[in-house]
């Protein structure tokens, strides 16, 4: 195989590739993984200037209501907007899109552009979806008729693809769950799967240093989760399932992550952190890592806690489906709230050597499938797949 990416132009600008969610960090990663495997032939687009929603500073000196109406007149032009991208577009045989409304704002220049385009939508639902989301519920309800017209946005994107990338197959579950038209929009002929891969995690402090710091004896039975406090991500379902467990089996919850919506119970042992930059840490400090999302696209949290070999108990939905197959002793997946309770049970009850095993399979497995040199391999192959079938 070889590491040639066969003059692709990756649709990002490269001052914008960090270590964080969504698609900065996939293709942060992906570029370590490049950098290891001595991919050659992909561009970025060049860095781009820092705008008001780039600063932190800037952005809290601004009222809220301000910034809600900025978001609203912004989403309801969107579909009139067009760019002149950053870059010639047709010096390059592939590009690869990493959002609906890039492509869809690239419109214009792809009707004359002879190449293959490339689509990964790293929203956890349909695009137009997640921004109305992301409104003051206010102020998305008195536009609502204009702004679910957003869905032509994803609709031309999708349709305009030459192929669509995902994590797994399990992944588009989200997308048949939040947006009624995809079934009919999807074209199983175009689709493509490329597992995420990520660098390794570490903790900066020891696990008995954390515990310390929080008041949590040593030998206690620890559980963690690292999240947005909301429905879609099943914070309402710890809310309601740990503080029985936690009377039950004397064990503690550790839970990182700015509060609100959604808010915890009122126990002595459920320690709240708010937000962290060092989440990997308290991961660390804990026997189980708790993932309950509603719906999941391909969470990279649970390729985090892999990397850190902490016992990872997760719904079965979306993406999280695809790591069984790989029956790891230390990932379990549960379909209710019961069989949520019950499974953290089990793992309450393990002994030392079979925790011992459940971490060293996680890393393992980790190891075997989930580096930036593993992805960036899978997508070096796929890119040589995609150029061989063009030229049929």
């Amino acid at each position: 195989m070889r590491n040639n990416c066969n003059r692709l132009l990756i649709y990002w600008p490269v001052n914008k590739l960090k270590p964080t969610g969504g698609p900065a960090g996939y293709l942060y990663n992906l570029r370590q993984g490049f950098e290891s495997i001595g991919a050659k032939g992909h561009s970025f687009l060049p860095s781009t200037k820092s705008t008001l929603e780039d600063s932190k500073i800037l952005q809290r000196l601004v009222p809220q209501f301000v910034k809600n109406k900025r978001r609203v007149r912004r989403l309801t032009n969107l579909l009139d907007a067009k760019v002149n991208p950053s870059a010639d577009i047709n010096q390059y045989q592939i590009i690869h899109f990493h959002s609906t409304k890039d492509l869809y704002l690239c419109r214009d220049k792809l009707e004359s552009y002879k190449g293959i385009v490339l689509l990964t939508s790293h929203s956890p639902c349909a695009y137009h979806k997640e921004l109305i989301m992301r409104l003051d519920p206010r102020d998305a309800g008195r536009h609502i008729h204009e702004l679910e017209q957003l869905k032509k946005m994803d609709e031309y994107a999708f349709t305009r693809a030459d192929y669509v990338i995902f994590p797994c197959e399990e992944a588009e579950e989200p997308y048949f769950n939040s947006w009624a038209e995809y079934g009919v929009i999807r074209r199983k002929t175009k689709l493509r799967y490329i597992p995420t891969g990520i660098q390794g995690c570490a903790p900066t402090l020891s696990r008995q240093v954390v515990r310390d710091q929080l008041g949590i004896p040593q030998d206690a039975f620890v559980m963690c989760y690292v999240g947005r406090h909301n429905q879609i991500k099943g914070y309402d379902r710890l809310v309601a399932q740990i503080p029985k467990i936690l009377d039950k089996y004397g064990a503690w919850m550790l839970a990182a992550g700015k509060q609100g919506p959604l808010y915890p119970p009122r126990h002595e042992r459920w320690i709240e952190v708010g937000w962290t930059d060092d989440p990997h840490s308290l991961v660390s400090a804990s026997d189980l890592f708790i993932l309950p999302n509603r719906e999941t696209f391909f969470d990279l949290v649970m390729l985090e806690v892999l990397s850190l070999g902490i016992p990872i108990l997760a719904s079965r939905s979306g993406g999280n489906r695809f790591f069984e197959k790989f029956r790891s002793r230390g990932i379990s997946l549960f379909e209710d709230d019961r069989g949520l309770a019950r499974a953290i049970g089990e793992f309450a009850s393990m002994g030392d050597g079979d925790r011992v095993n459940a971490s060293r399979d996680n890393i393992r497995l980790f190891n075997s499938e989930f580096t930036c040199s593993k992805f960036a391999t899978r997508y070096c192959r796929l890119i040589d797949e995609i150029n061989g079938e063009a030229l049929l």
